[in-house]
């Protein structure tokens, strides 16, 4: 919960949960730490003495960490002033294993490139509190965690994806004989086996198949609108997308499904955010779990 403490001068200190996103080095014994608030958002702040070795934050100032910030608040602002930091959950688990530590840094990432400083998405802080939690209790398949963050992530920015029944008639999408369905990326939903085949028709059979290259913001650099999945991807993105965070853990797939999961996701996203860069921790990731 966030709180205003009191207000001084031309600012105020004020207390907000926090996740850790990133922290930075700042001359010689400071720190620049970027969080994501529960109540204003992302925000960046400068923690004095965050280096010296009687530093009252300690371990606090740790990406990874979930943490009680009171700031000395100015508006208009970029960098404001940390005057306490206190862990609430210091996620061992996930700081001491590659695989967790892999995915939660692609979550955090992806955080930190989507977000604007103090535009505030509570409904996006209690999704990344949440994910981090599942990934520190999960046991396995630490990247099933990272794709349900992602199909969520979509719905705190506006475009859920509609995966209950198809997008042109409304019937089920499993309900033909084909293996293959079509996920729209413009529309966020899935098209069954003849709507895909109408769809073609109007394309001239311009249903992709493959992964995806994004050259550009221009029109003839955007990903296809069009994904072909395997029957079974699709199957698994409803669990992932529909079921509580704390089970898609237990969800078992083929290799080639977390491949073309992964391929989609990344399409989907780069589709509605035209400026995402890839992820740097997601490919140490795709090493770890490949």
């Amino acid at each position: 919960a966030g709180q205003e403490v009191c207000r001084g001068g031309e600012g105020m200190i004020v207390k907000t949960d926090a996740i850790v996103l990133k922290s930075m080095r700042y001359r010689e014994t400071s720190k620049i730490v970027t969080f994501y608030s529960r109540r204003y958002g992302k925000l960046a702040a400068i923690a004095k003495g965050a280096l010296e070795i009687k530093s009252k934050f300690g371990a606090s100032l740790e990406p990874m960490t979930a943490v009680s910030l009171v700031i000395y608040k100015k508006e208009h602002r970029d960098l404001q002033l940390i005057s306490q930091c206190d862990i609430l959950k210091p996620y061992k688990k996930i700081h001491g294993e590659m695989g967790r530590m892999s995915a939660a840094m692609a979550m955090l990432e992806l955080v930190n490139q989507l977000t604007h400083h103090e535009e505030e998405k509570p409904a996006l802080y209690v999704l990344l509190e949440e994910s981090l939690d599942g990934l520190e209790s999960a046991a396995k398949n630490f990247q099933n965690l990272f794709f349900a963050f992602e199909f969520r992530l979509c719905g705190a920015f506006g475009f859920a994806p509609a995966l209950g029944s198809c997008l042109r008639c409304g019937r089920d999408v499993f309900s033909g004989p084909e293996n293959v369905v079509t996920f729209q990326l413009d529309k966020g939903g899935l098209l069954c086996a003849s709507c895909t085949a109408a769809m073609k028709l109007r394309t001239n059979g311009a249903i992709a198949t493959g992964p995806f290259v994004h050259k550009g913001n221009d029109t003839h650099g955007r990903p296809p609108v069009f994904v072909a999945l395997q029957s079974g991807t699709a199957r698994i993105m409803q669990k992932l997308f529909g079921a509580k965070l704390d089970t898609v853990a237990v969800l078992e797939y083929p290799e080639e499904v977390g491949n073309e999961l992964d391929e989609t996701l990344r399409s989907y996203l780069r589709y509605h955010f035209e400026d995402l860069k890839p992820l740097r921790s997601a490919a140490v990731f795709e090493k770890i779990v490949n």
